[in-house]
């Protein structure tokens, strides 16, 4: 089965119709998923996988990119932040956890209150035999610096009124399931206090438990036990942990390009309408500011377009 009809775009809007070369928002959208904008190469033995932006969406990084970016996204920020509709309505995605980071922590510094940090518990799930050997050369201290998608960090820093992410099912029949989005209301020592937004159960009151999470990754030889909340600040979110997500307005930053098949499709595809996306690139000098890589392997499209 092929689809081919964007069912966010639930609306046209005369400044979708009048978009980039010749495409309508929704047929850009589609054609940049299927790989089939026109595409440039910068290396002389690179694959053609640069695409041009149309300026309707561009951002100008200014001196900080990450307020250029967050100013356009969170407008009247101190106005709303309390806002769970405001709040469920954007989103800033970008390629990479560390960005994602940095994002959240600038828009923390920006709502009012005080924080409060949580500090995971890390340690190694071994067999007797490893036990000793692992323990010496791998300390608690590396432990903590390890980063893991779809795990929370060791250093958790919350405040009250801020919009949290679960990164894990803990009750769904509660609605406490993986990208449900809280907002905090009660920041306890030993439990997180919020409510639903949006959703089935929204404004529902839950309570967020510290969890044991196994982290088994190939880069290392052991199994990570870290025991923390399941939650990330959400203000920004990769773009993968953002599938599944409608907005009203999204914000792609680019300090980066695009990793891996489909990545791009998937941060332009969350937004309703053209008049809701905008994108920040950061390039190398010699490649123009407004080109960006669309990784798109359409070798795997060859069987299915062929049937």
């Amino acid at each position: 089965m092929c689809l081919s009809t964007n069912m966010r775009i639930t609306a046209v809007h005369s400044a979708d119709q009048q978009l980039m070369h010749g495409y309508t928002f929704p047929d850009w959208v589609l054609s940049l998923g299927d790989g089939r904008l026109r595409a440039r190469s910068f290396r002389e033995d690179g694959p053609p996988d640069w695409i041009q932006i149309p300026p309707l969406f561009l951002i100008d990084p200014g001196d900080d990119s990450v307020q250029s970016i967050a100013d356009d996204i969170y407008d009247s920020f101190p106005d709303s932040h309390r806002d769970p509709a405001y709040l469920t309505s954007r989103a800033i995605v970008t390629p990479t956890n560390a960005t994602v980071s940095r994002i959240n922590n600038y828009m923390l510094q920006r709502v009012p209150g005080n924080s409060k940090t949580y500090y995971s518990s890390d340690s190694l799930q071994l067999s007797t035999e490893t036990a000793d050997l692992f323990d010496e050369s791998y300390p608690t201290e590396f432990l903590n610096i390890l980063t893991f998608n779809g795990v929370p960090e060791h250093e958790l820093t919350l405040k009250v009124c801020t919009p949290v992410m679960l990164l894990r099912n803990l009750n769904p029949a509660l609605g406490l399931c993986n990208s449900t989005r809280i907002m905090i209301t009660t920041l306890g020592d030993n439990f997180i206090k919020g409510n639903i937004m949006g959703g089935s159960y929204d404004t529902d009151e839950v309570i967020i438990p510290r969890i044991v999470l196994n982290v088994e990754n190939s880069k290392w030889p052991f199994i990570l036990r870290r025991r923390q909340f399941p939650v990330r600040l959400c203000y920004a979110m990769t773009i993968n942990k953002s599938q599944g997500q409608t907005l009203e307005k999204v914000g792609i930053y680019l300090p980066e390009p695009v990793f891996s098949h489909g990545q791009l499709y998937v941060g332009v595809s969350r937004v309703k309408s053209a008049r809701g996306l905008r994108i920040l690139i950061q390039n190398p000098t010699e490649i123009p500011y407004d080109f960006t890589k669309n990784i798109v392997f359409t070798e795997a499209f060859a069987d299915i377009m062929n049937t």
